[in-house]
C-alpha cells in the first residue's frame, strides 16, 4: 500500500465507475480497495468490498472470479454481527455460484438467504432473492417452483405497485386453472 492511497476514495471512486456503467474500472477499484482496508486491517471493509467486487464481476461474465471474491465476506460479517450484510454475501455467493453452473449450491444459497432476511424483516430484500430464486428454477427447469416462488416473492414485497399487483393476478389465475 502506498502512503497516499486512502481505501475511502478509492471506494468511492469505484462506486461512480459503477454507476456510470465501466464496470471494469468498477472491478479494478474494488479490488484495490480490498486490498487496501485489508493491508489497514479493516476486515469489515474489507468483506464488503468483495461483496462489491462480487456482483462487478458478475456483471462482467467472469463468474469464477466473483465466487472466490465473495468467499468468506459472509463470516466476516457474522463474527461482526452484522446479519444484513452477512445475508446480501450469501446471496451474492449463490447468485456465483448459479453463474458457475452449480445449480443446488445456488439453490441452497438462495435459500439461505431468504432465510436470514425473513428473520431481519428485510422484506424488499427477500423479496428480491425469492425472484432470483424463481428465476433460478425456472432455468433448471422446474416452472411449478419458480411459478410458486414467484408468488411467494410478491406477497412478500413491501409495496407491490401496479405491476407486482398485475402478476399476482396473474399467477393467482394460473395456479386457480392447474387445481381445477
Amino acid at each position: 500500500m502506498s502512503a497516499d492511497e486512502d481505501p475511502n476514495d478509492l471506494e468511492s471512486a469505484a462506486l461512480a465507475a459503477y454507476r456510470s456503467g465501466d464496470l471494469q474500472r468498477a472491478a479494478d477499484g474494488f479490488a484495490r480497495s480490498r486490498e487496501v482496508y485489508a493491508a489497514g486491517d479493516d476486515v469489515v471493509k474489507a468483506a464488503e468490498m468483495g461483496n462489491n467486487l462480487c456482483v462487478v464481476l458478475l456483471g462482467l461474465d467472469r463468474a469464477r472470479e466473483a465466487l472466490e471474491a465473495v468467499e468468506g465476506t459472509g463470516q466476516v460479517f457474522e463474527e461482526a454481527g452484522l446479519g444484513l450484510q452477512a445475508a446480501r454475501a450469501a446471496g451474492n455467493r449463490a447468485a456465483a455460484l448459479a453463474a458457475c453452473g452449480r445449480m443446488q449450491p445456488a439453490i441452497d444459497g438462495y435459500q439461505d438467504a431468504i432465510r436470514r432476511f425473513h428473520a431481519l424483516g428485510a422484506r424488499s430484500e427477500e423479496a428480491d432473492t425469492l425472484q432470483a430464486l424463481s428465476r433460478l428454477q425456472l432455468q433448471g427447469g422446474d416452472p411449478m417452483a419458480a411459478a410458486a416462488t414467484a408468488q411467494v416473492a410478491l406477497d412478500v414485497h413491501p409495496s407491490p405497485g401496479p405491476i407486482r399487483r398485475l402478476a399476482r393476478s396473474i399467477i393467482n389465475r394460473a395456479f386457480g386453472l392447474l387445481r381445477g
